[in-house]
């Protein structure tokens, strides 16, 4: 009898999970069309202002930041995904319902004076709170409340980016490294669908451009876009890396009192100035100018990629607030054009792909990348997405822009990690040359062989 029955109670469960879903969806996609219409808003009200305006605004604007997170909300730090994350995997997703808005907030005063960072962790973390939110209106258990939530980030990212598939994927596989919940993919879809509807509906647009054409297809073109997904993941470590020093700063110079925490986003804002002073204003903020301009095919500076990492990296790592996908977009899409002419590849195209291939490597989520890409772009670049993607993500190795990813999956026998921990808390091992380690296991294989043989 139980097997007669089997299919009405699974078609229950998919009954529930799509209103559930599509319900805290469409709150979600109010919720954050109205918080990014109130930044595009800011942004434009500070956007012509000049440099010594600039020169107030940065550190005043990173004083007010450091006070709402500091008294406020020390969850909304950062770039606002990473702390769902953690919340998903260590609170059964219990958000405070005041993150929201003080996300927002915390937001709006960094970028709209210049900070560099994106619109998607504080969109997330936003449709995460709402989430959570819901369950405690709705007393949910906690494995309920943890796919609620699961749900509000999808629709987050979809809210933002316009891409309800890629959204409803992205905001599972940043979860953990190598582990895709499939029992949340249609729950998490018809969450990004209803958000994406919502969004559309109020006025929120996403203008990206087509691909006309499809490359042609042959070997220099295959080893074009692997080239060019090694040089992502590389750029994309590099950013990990700086990130993880002004965080690692940031706690030395708060710890036991020394520094007052809000005064770390002041000397975010401090350094940001100086770098204006240094390079101009292009990598602060969002810079969609700076994206669009790659994308559309047009040449952009040899070296801007790296200022957006080293700007993203302040702001960030010192405790502004903000979303990191945006800045991945941007590191990519300039990094794909400099190295466009050198990889023998049009701009436009290869911008398109190094967005996607960063991206799809300091998130570790190759599978949203790709998806997010042809979502984006159309699907005449599908092949080269994944040409490029998958070297990006396992150039970075064990390393995340969400540091609380879980480890699901081993990139490499030779960069041994722990599964089933955060990759914050996965045991760093010092590794010897490449070198040595082939020469250790070439002298290690016959002796093995020999003992392991059976005597007669």
């Amino acid at each position: 009898m139980r097997k007669i029955w089997e299919p009405l109670f699974m078609g229950r469960q998919l009954l529930l999970w799509l209103v559930l879903g599509g319900f805290t969806g469409a709150l979600v996609g109010v919720v954050v069309t109205y918080f990014l219409k109130l930044l595009f808003w800011s942004i434009s009200v500070t956007a012509h202002w000049p440099l010594w305006a600039l020169g107030l605004a940065l550190p005043g604007g990173g004083l007010v930041t450091g006070l709402l997170i500091h008294y406020g909300a020390p969850d909304a730090a950062g770039h606002g995904t990473e702390a769902v994350i953690r919340a998903v995997h260590q609170k059964a997703g219990q958000i405070n319902w005041k993150v929201a808005p003080i996300k927002a907030l915390a937001t709006i005063t960094t970028i709209a004076v210049g900070g560099s960072a994106g619109k998607e962790g504080p969109s997330a973390q936003i449709g995460a709170a709402v989430a959570s939110f819901l369950a405690d209106v709705f007393r949910f258990s906690p494995d309920r409340r943890r796919r609620i939530v699961i749900c509000g980030i999808g629709a987050g990212f979809a809210a933002v980016f316009g891409t309800p598939v890629a959204g409803a994927v992205l905001g599972i596989e940043v979860l953990a490294l190598g582990d895709l919940w499939y029992d949340m993919l249609l729950p998490s879809a018809a969450s990004a669908t209803a958000a994406y509807e919502v969004a559309h509906l109020l006025g929120l647009t996403w203008n990206y451009p087509q691909q006309q054409a499809p490359l042609p297809w042959s070997f220099s073109v295959v080893g074009s876009m692997i080239g060019l997904g090694i040089a992502a993941g590389l750029a994309s470590y590099v950013l990990v890396l700086l990130m993880e020093g002004f965080h690692t700063l940031s706690r030395h110079l708060t710890a036991e009192r020394r520094w007052w925490p809000p005064l770390m986003p002041f000397l975010a804002g401090v350094l940001l100035f100086l770098l204006f002073a240094l390079v101009g204003r292009v990598p602060g903020g969002l810079s969609l100018g700076l994206l669009i301009q790659a994308l559309a095919g047009h040449s952009v500076g040899p070296w801007m990629w790296w200022w957006k990492i080293l700007f993203v990296a302040i702001t960030l790592g010192l405790g502004m607030s903000g979303g990191i996908i945006t800045p991945l977009f941007v590191i990519g899409a300039t990094l794909g054009a400099t190295l466009a002419h050198p990889l023998g590849l049009p701009v436009a195209d290869a911008a398109a792909v190094g967005m996607m291939a960063v991206t799809g490597a300091g998130a570790n989520a190759p599978i949203a990348a790709i998806l997010m890409g042809m979502e984006i772009f159309g699907s005449l670049l599908a092949p080269e997405f994944l040409l490029a993607v998958i070297p990006a993500f396992i150039m970075i190795g064990n390393h995340s822009v969400y540091p609380s990813q879980l480890v699901r999956l081993q990139k490499s026998p030779w960069v041994p990690v722990t599964p089933g921990v955060p990759l914050e808390n996965s045991p760093t091992v010092s590794l010897p040359p490449p070198w040595k380690i082939k020469r250790r296991r070439a002298m290690d294989s016959s002796p093995r062989t020999d003992r392991t043989a059976k005597k007669p």
